[in-house]
């Protein structure tokens, strides 16, 4: 059966995941003939099956897709944010086609092991690793420490000694790394002050700044219950401090907040996570509403100015 052949089949079959195999099967099959252009028809059609496709079905895909000479860039890139872990972990541990930003996304907005699974790659390279470096857990950490093919910058190993828990793991780590001197493993090894919790959220906030601060960032801190880094990370992108930042949060009048989430040119969706978080009871629907409306009344830029001139 021909491509076609199988993509008219898929627009007739309610099963995309019994189409979806028929033509992952056609792809391994030909794999080695196919030209750029075969090969991008194929890539097509396969990413929209799989959005209607099963896990199982992703799954199976996930390893046959891992296998091939030259996996389609979009299909790979695609099992590889999928937030089913069989789904993804064949190809984000595997797959070469995938670019350092889709590893970078995941790294950011994925669990354990997601980051476990990027942490095993061939190859990771430095601005992935510092990432996994930042939030990945003990496992993580100790699969990273120990993968020679992981750039490690001293962000990353500075992160890992502060963060591991197995030092023996870490020392370990740190000899198989070429470059470090002594004096460097030793400084790495020595255990570090714990600084305190306000610390800690300005330092983590920090980091992210280095790396790339999103959205993404302050809404997963919000759903960790990090709310001291979310508003710290806020102030920074919307260009007003910590101080303002956090009175704004407390006030009973909800439209400073939402006209400093404006500012920061993030969703209203983001608003209302920012509204959910704030201290003592929840905002009465009026309130909620005003709030809205103060957010939609402004620009991003004219919410920018308005900060700047309050701040």
């Amino acid at each position: 059966m021909s491509l076609s052949d199988l993509v008219e089949a898929a627009e007739r079959v309610s099963d995309a995941g019994r189409a979806l195999d028929g033509v992952a099967d056609l792809l391994v099959a030909r794999s080695g003939g196919l030209s750029v252009l075969e090969v991008g028809a194929f890539d097509e059609v396969m990413t929209v099956l799989a959005d209607g496709a099963g896990t199982g079905s992703r799954g199976r895909l996930a390893r046959q897709v891992v296998a091939l000479p030259r996996p389609p860039r979009k299909l790979a890139r695609r099992l590889a944010c999928d937030p089913e872990a069989s789904v993804a972990v064949p190809v984000l541990a595997r797959c070469a086609a995938l670019s350092d930003e889709v590893l970078l996304h995941v790294a950011r907005s994925r669990g354990p092991v997601h980051l476990a699974a990027i942490a095993r790659r061939e190859t990771v390279a430095a601005r992935v690793a510092d990432t996994l470096a930042e939030r990945g857990d003990q496992a993580v950490m100790t699969t990273l420490i120990a993968n020679r093919g992981a750039r490690l910058s001293l962000l990353a190993l500075t992160l890992l000694s502060e963060r591991m828990e197995d030092r023996d793991r870490l020392a370990a780590g740190l000899e198989s790394r070429g470059g470090l001197l002594p004096r460097q493993r030793d400084a790495l090894l020595r255990p570090a002050a714990r600084p305190g919790p306000a610390r800690r959220a300005a330092e983590a906030v920090a980091l992210r700044v280095r790396l790339g601060l999103d959205e993404a960032d302050l809404r997963l801190w919000l759903a960790e219950d990090r709310t001291e880094e979310a508003l710290i990370g806020l102030a920074h992108l919307a260009g007003t401090s910590p101080e303002r930042m956090r009175a704004a949060h407390r006030a009973t009048g909800l439209n400073a907040l939402a006209l400093i989430v404006r500012a920061a040119d993030l969703r209203l969706a983001t608003l209302g996570a920012y509204l959910r978080a704030r201290p003592g009871p929840a905002p009465t629907a009026e309130a909620a509403g005003a709030a809205v409306q103060a957010y939609r009344a402004v620009t991003v830029a004219r919410a920018r100015e308005l900060v700047a001139e309050q701040s």
